[in-house]
């Protein structure tokens, strides 16, 4: 496996930049061991080299990306237990959007480098996961933007301007690095062909859609990994 360009590795690699610049820039309130927190993400530099340049096949993937993974446990336990939940409820009124930017960082950069071993024995082609989602509310954040709640085995909320959604709908969403509006903090985004498609599919399972479905899953990773 050619793991030096894999959009998977290279999507990690990129996840990794901005959960270290998050993790040392982002003045959270609360107990945590920022210290700990930052000498653990420098230390995952040297494992996700090592994945990049071991061109390993499916059958060794699980070994190389191992240390990975431990690293983001450990990441978990120096932000201490409830930790976004934490942060955003000691977060003044006039910061909760930043607070809420800085926790989707963390939280889509840790789950992207902690599952990397998951895309790249499914031989991913899009660098992020696409999932089967429930659609459990939706509400307004303007005329033309609805906010959804979405069910994927953990619920996240997706902002979109496809005004037929509706509570109930199966749908494949995409976890993309974060994006605000109005206020209101993006975690993902519904794939379509014209408008946003309804499927089958086991909630929180690997969406099956046609390629033309992941027209802009891809422009928005080709611009994360630009940027």
């Amino acid at each position: 496996m050619d793991t030096h360009n894999n959009i998977n590795v290279l999507v990690a690699e990129k996840a990794l930049e901005i959960l270290k610049k998050t993790i040392e820039s982002t003045r959270f309130e609360g107990v945590w061991k920022k210290k700990d927190a930052i000498q653990i993400t420098d230390s995952m530099k040297a494992d996700v080299m090592a994945i990049k340049f071991s061109y390993a096949e499916n059958d060794s993937i699980s070994e190389i990306t191992s240390p990975l993974k431990e690293k983001i446990s450990r990441l978990q336990s120096a932000l201490g237990e409830g930790w976004s939940s934490n942060f955003l409820s000691n977060s003044r009124k006039e910061n909760k959007t930043t607070t809420k930017m800085a926790i989707g960082k963390i939280i889509f950069s840790m789950n992207t480098l902690y599952f990397l071993d998951r895309r790249l024995k499914q031989d991913n082609k899009y660098g992020v996961d696409t999932f089967v989602g429930k659609i459990l509310s939706v509400s307004k954040a303007s005329d033309s933007l609805l906010i959804c709640n979405v069910d994927i085995k953990r619920a996240i909320t997706v902002l979109t301007n496809d005004l037929s959604i509706r509570e109930g709908d199966i749908v494949a969403v995409s976890i993309l690095p974060p994006k605000e509006f109005y206020g209101h903090v993006s975690e993902g985004m519904f794939c379509g062909i014209n408008g946003v498609l309804r499927i089958q599919g086991e909630v929180g399972s690997k969406a099956k859609i046609p390629i033309e479905g992941y027209k802009e899953t891809m422009n928005m990773v080709q611009d994360f990994l630009k940027h």
